[in-house]
C-alpha cells in the first residue's frame, strides 16, 4: 500500500510500498527499455533525494544525514558512510574518500527476488536519493554511484561519492545515462515512440491491405510487388526454392549481376523474427520464406545499395509482403488446378475416344487460341540417381505450366499413367516449337538437378479421330533409345511406320523368326548376347566402341559375336541382315516390348 505524509507546509509526500515500485519499474522496462529505465529510476530518486533535504534544511534538522534518511523512508535497514565532504573557505566542495554500505537495500532484494542474479549494480534510485540530497545540501553536483550490489552476488551493496566532474572521464557514460534528462521528457519520449510505434502499425495495417486487396482483385505477381515498391522504394526480388527469379522491381541489370555473384560471399548479420540480415561487398540483403503450410515454397527479399539504409521496421513489410506472395501463389495454385481440370479432361476424352464431337466447346475457357494444326508429345521423366524419393508428377505439371505460359506455347498436359502427355495446337513452325520445348526442358533439369527428361514428339494432324494414332507416334518416339533429349517421330522413318502400323503379335511373329534362339527374354544369357549384338550394329560393327561400350576385351567381344552367328545361323557382317537384325531388335524397344538395363 501508499501511504501519504505531510511536512510542515502542508506538502503531500507519497511513501511508495515496495510491490508498487517494483510495478513501476517493470512498466518502465517494458515501455522504454532496461538501459533508459535505469536513468529514469536515478532522477527520480535524485529528485526525491532534493526534495527530502530541502524539508531537513527548511526544518532545521540537519542533523539526520542522508543515510539516516534512507533508513527512515525504508529504502535500506542501515547505512555507513566513510569519508568526508568538506566545502572550503573559497566556496569549493570537495570529496574524501567518501565511500559507504547500504544494508539491505530494497532494491537489491526486489531484484533478486523477482529477477534472479545479475551482472551489475541495480540500486539506481538509491544513488539518485543519495545524489540529490547531497547536491542540494553542497550546492554543487554531487554523483553516488554503486560498486558492489547484493544482486550480482556480492555480500553487500556499497556506494563511492564524488564531484561529477570527478567521476570523468571513468564514468562518462553512465553520468550521461543518469544527468541525460528529467522524468517529465522520459516520460514524453515514452509517449513520442508509443506514437511512432501506432502510426507506424497503422501504415504496415495500411500497407497490407493494399496488397491483399490485389491478391483478391486478381493482380499478378509482378503487380503486387509493384504495388509494394511503390510504397516502399525498396528493391524486390522473389525467388523460388531452387533460387530461380519469378519476380522482381527495382533492380538494374548489373545490380541483378552483383547478386548473383555475391550470392555465395553474403555475411549472415542476424535474424529479426522470420527474417534474415545478410551483407554483400556492394549491398544489403533482407530475406525471409515464403511459407505455405510450413512448406517453404519462395523467397522474398529486400535489396539496399548505396545510399540506401535500412530501417529498423523494413523487416516487418518484407513479412507481410511474404505473406501476401504466399497467397498469390495459393490462388495461382487454385487457378492452375482448376484449369488443369479442364485440360486433362480435354485429354481424357481425347484418349478414351469420349464426346469428342463436343470437345471443342471447351477450348473457349482456355487462356490461348486452340486451333489445328496439332501434334502430340509424351515426357517421361526418370532419376539419374536411384533414392527414396517418388517423382511428384503433379509437382512437375506446376513447373510446366509455368514453363509454357512464360515461353507462351499453346499446350494442354495431363499425366497419363507414368508418364506426361501433351497435346500441341498451332503447330505451324515445327523448328520453333522443337528450340522452345529444348530450351524448357534444359529449364527443368536444371530446376530437378536429379531428374533426367525424354520427349518424343509425333506427326501433324487436324482432326481429333487421329489424335490415338499421334499418342502412339510420340509414345514410339520418346521410347527410341538415341540418348537425345527431344526425338521427333518423322526422323524415325521407316521404323516409326512399321512399329505404328504393326500389331504386337505381328512383331512378334517377326521377331521370333529373325532373332531365333536369342528371342528368348527371360533366359538372362540370351539377354546378354542380345544387348552385345544390339549395341555392335549401332555402332556399325566396330569392335572398339563397342567394346568401350560394353567394358569387355576385343576377344570377349570376339567370342560373343561368334556366338551370336551360330544362334542366329547368320553373318553380323552381311550389310542387309545387319540392317533388318537392328530395324527388329529397335522395333521391340519403340514398342515397349524390349528394354535393356
Amino acid at each position: 500500500m501508499n501511504n501519504v505524509t505531510f511536512d510542515a507546509e502542508g506538502t503531500k509526500n507519497i511513501l511508495m510500498s515496495a510491490n508498487a515500485f517494483l510495478t513501476l519499474k517493470n512498466n518502465l522496462v517494458n515501455n522504454i527499455g532496461s538501459h533508459k529505465t535505469k536513468g529514469f529510476l536515478f532522477r527520480f530518486g535524485k529528485e526525491f533525494g532534493m526534495e527530502a533535504a530541502k524539508n531537513y534544511f527548511q526544518n532545521k534538522t540537519r542533523k539526520k544525514t542522508v543515510g539516516k534518511m534512507h533508513a527512515r523512508l525504508g529504502h535500506v535497514k542501515d547505512v555507513t558512510f566513510m569519508g568526508e565532504i568538506v566545502k572550503h573557505p573559497d566556496g569549493k566542495i570537495e570529496c574524501i574518500n567518501t565511500r559507504g554500505k547500504w544494508v539491505e537495500s530494497f532494491e537489491a532484494e526486489l531484484h533478486v527476488k523477482n529477477y534472479g542474479i545479475t551482472s551489475e549494480c541495480v540500486c539506481h534510485t538509491l544513488c539518485g536519493f543519495a545524489s540529490g540530497a547531497l547536491s542540494y545540501e553542497f550546492g554543487t553536483s554531487i554523483i553516488a554511484i554503486e560498486t558492489k550490489c547484493v544482486a550480482k552476488g556480492d555480500p553487500c551493496c556499497e556506494y563511492e561519492i564524488r564531484l561529477e566532474k570527478d567521476w570523468l572521464p571513468e564514468q562518462q557514460e553512465l553520468i550521461n545515462l543518469y544527468q541525460s534528462d528529467n522524468i517529465l521528457t522520459e516520460l514524453e519520449m515514452t509517449y513520442d515512440a508509443l506514437l511512432h510505434h501506432k502510426r507506424m502499425l497503422e501504415k504496415i495495417s495500411t500497407f497490407h491491405s493494399q496488397l491483399t486487396q490485389n491478391v483478391t482483385e486478381k493482380h499478378s505477381m509482378d503487380e503486387i510487388i509493384q504495388t509494394a515498391f511503390d510504397l516502399l522504394q525498396i528493391p524486390i526480388l522473389i525467388e523460388d526454392i531452387h533460387g530461380n527469379q519469378l519476380s522482381q522491381i527495382g533492380l538494374t541489370e548489373q545490380q541483378q549481376e552483383n547478386i548473383k555473384k555475391e550470392q555465395s560471399k553474403l555475411k549472415y548479420l542476424e535474424k529479426k523474427h522470420n527474417v534474415s540480415y545478410y551483407a554483400g561487398h556492394s549491398h544489403f540483403k533482407l530475406v525471409t520464406p515464403v511459407l505455405i503450410n510450413k512448406k517453404n515454397y519462395a523467397t522474398c527479399s529486400f535489396f539496399y545499395f548505396s545510399p540506401q539504409t535500412i530501417d529498423d521496421n523494413d523487416y516487418l513489410f518484407l513479412e507481410k509482403i511474404s505473406n501476401v506472395i504466399a497467397l498469390c501463389i495459393l490462388y495461382e495454385e487454385a487457378h492452375f488446378e482448376e484449369q488443369q481440370r479442364m485440360r486433362s479432361s480435354i485429354l481424357d476424352r481425347l484418349i478414351h475416344n469420349q464426346n469428342i464431337k463436343d470437345i471443342e466447346s471447351y477450348f473457349k475457357f482456355l487462356p490461348f487460341k486452340f486451333e489445328p494444326p496439332f501434334t502430340t508429345a509424351v515426357i517421361q521423366v526418370q532419376k539419374l540417381k536411384p533414392n527414396k524419393d517418388i517423382i511428384d508428377l503433379h509437382e512437375q505439371l506446376v513447373q510446366l505450366s509455368r514453363l509454357f505460359k512464360k515461353w507462351e506455347l499453346p499446350s494442354i498436359f495431363a499425366v497419363v499413367g507414368e508418364e506426361i502427355a501433351l497435346l500441341n495446337s498451332q503447330y505451324t513452325n515445327k523448328q520453333s516449337f522443337i528450340n522452345k520445348f529444348n530450351t524448357i526442358f534444359q529449364q527443368m533439369e536444371e530446376l530437378n538437378g536429379n531428374y533426367k527428361y525424354t520427349l518424343g514428339i509425333s506427326g501433324n494432324f487436324t482432326e481429333f479421330k487421329h489424335f490415338e494414332r499421334a499418342l502412339k507416334e510420340a509414345r514410339v518416339a520418346q521410347r527410341f533409345p538415341n540418348k537425345k533429349l527431344i526425338t521427333d517421330y518423322e526422323d524415325l522413318g521407316m521404323l516409326g511406320d512399321i512399329v505404328t502400323n504393326m500389331s504386337l503379335e505381328q512383331l512378334h511373329e517377326m521377331a521370333k523368326k529373325t532373332l531365333k534362339d536369342l528371342y528368348q527374354f527371360n533366359d538372362p544369357r540370351k539377354m546378354e548376347l542380345l544387348h552385345t549384338l544390339y549395341v555392335y550394329l549401332l555402332n556399325g560393327q566396330r569392335l572398339k566402341e563397342t567394346m568401350e561400350e560394353l567394358a569387355l576385351s576385343i576377344g570377349g567381344i570376339q567370342y560373343r559375336i561368334k556366338q551370336i552367328e551360330e544362334l542366329l545361323q547368320v553373318s553380323v557382317k552381311n550389310a542387309s541382315t545387319t540392317a533388318y537384325l537392328l530395324l527388329v531388335i529397335q522395333a521391340l524397344i519403340l514398342s515397349g516390348e524390349l528394354q535393356f538395363d
